[in-house]
C-alpha cells in the first residue's frame, strides 16, 4: 500500500528573516520517508487514534484504543455480536495486538465452515519474517473471511475494529460469558498496558514513553527473541 500522510498534518512553506534567530524544521526533513506523519505509520500514533476516533464509540486507555461495544478475549481479540443474527459475531484483533505484531503483510486464515475451539490456534498473522499465532476467542464455526483482509492484510493495522475485522463466526453455547466487556474490559486493558511497560523496563531493558502512555512502534524496538517472547506472552 502506498504511503500517505496523516490527515491532521499541515505542512506550509514560510518566509522568515534570517537575522532573527528562529529555529525552523526543514521542509525536506518533514517530507522524508523517515517522518512518521508522512507514512502509513501515522495510524499507530496515539494522538491520531484518540482524535480520529473521538465520539465514535471508542475509549482511549493510556494511548491504546478500545471499542466500547465489543467483548474482549484475554489474548487481545474482540468479538462483536451481530444485531440482526443472534449467535453470529465478527472477530478481529485489538489495537494493542496490532502494535505488538507490527505491520501485517500476510495472513493465514481459516476456511469457511471450519470449526474452531476457544484458546486454540485459529489463524496466523505475518509481519515480514515474523509470525504471530492467534487463538480463537470462542467455540464455534467460521462463517466467512473478510475479503478486504484477504486482499490487503495491512487494513488490520489501519482499522482493526471496523474495516479490519478478520472473520465472522457462528458462536456455540455461552461463548461470550468469559469475555471482558464495558468497564471490566477497560480495567483489563489498563492492567495489560501496565504489565507490558513493566516487561519492557525489567525484562527487556527498554524505557517507555513518559507519562505511562502507549509505547509507540513497539515491534520495531524488539529483537527477534524479544518479539517472540512478548507476542507469545500476550497473544499466544
Amino acid at each position: 500500500m502506498k504511503d500517505k500522510k496523516c490527515p491532521f498534518l499541515e505542512t506550509k512553506t514560510v518566509t522568515f528573516c534570517k537575522a532573527y534567530p528562529v529555529k525552523m524544521i526543514p521542509l525536506d526533513r518533514m517530507s522524508s520517508s523517515k517522518g512518521v506523519c508522512n507514512t502509513n505509520d501515522f495510524q499507530g500514533c496515539s494522538l491520531y487514534t484518540e482524535v480520529s476516533h473521538s465520539g465514535k464509540g471508542f475509549d482511549s486507555v493510556r494511548g491504546f484504543q478500545l471499542k466500547s461495544d465489543c467483548y474482549y478475549h484475554p489474548k487481545h481479540l474482540w468479538v462483536s455480536l451481530a444485531a440482526e443474527n443472534e449467535g453470529e459475531a465478527r472477530v478481529g484483533i485489538d489495537d494493542f495486538a496490532t502494535r505488538l505484531i507490527g505491520k501485517i503483510d500476510r495472513a493465514s486464515l481459516p476456511g469457511a465452515s471450519m470449526p474452531v475451539k476457544d484458546n486454540t490456534v485459529c489463524f496466523l498473522l505475518h509481519s515480514g519474517n515474523r509470525t504471530a499465532r492467534i487463538v480463537a476467542p470462542a467455540n464455534g464455526v467460521i462463517k466467512a473471511i473478510n475479503p478486504k483482509v484477504e486482499a490487503d492484510p495491512s487494513v488490520i493495522n489501519e482499522d482493526p475494529y471496523n474495516e479490519g475485522w478478520i472473520f465472522s463466526m457462528r458462536l456455540k453455547g455461552d461463548a461470550i460469558n468469559g469475555l471482558y466487556h464495558g468497564s471490566v474490559a477497560r480495567k483489563w486493558l489498563e492492567s495489560e498496558v501496565e504489565r507490558l511497560q513493566k516487561s519492557f523496563a525489567s525484562d527487556l531493558g527498554i524505557t517507555s514513553t513518559d507519562g505511562g502512555e502507549a509505547l509507540p512502534d513497539i515491534s520495531s524496538r524488539l529483537t527477534e527473541a524479544q518479539w517472540v517472547k512478548i507476542v507469545s506472552q500476550y497473544l499466544g
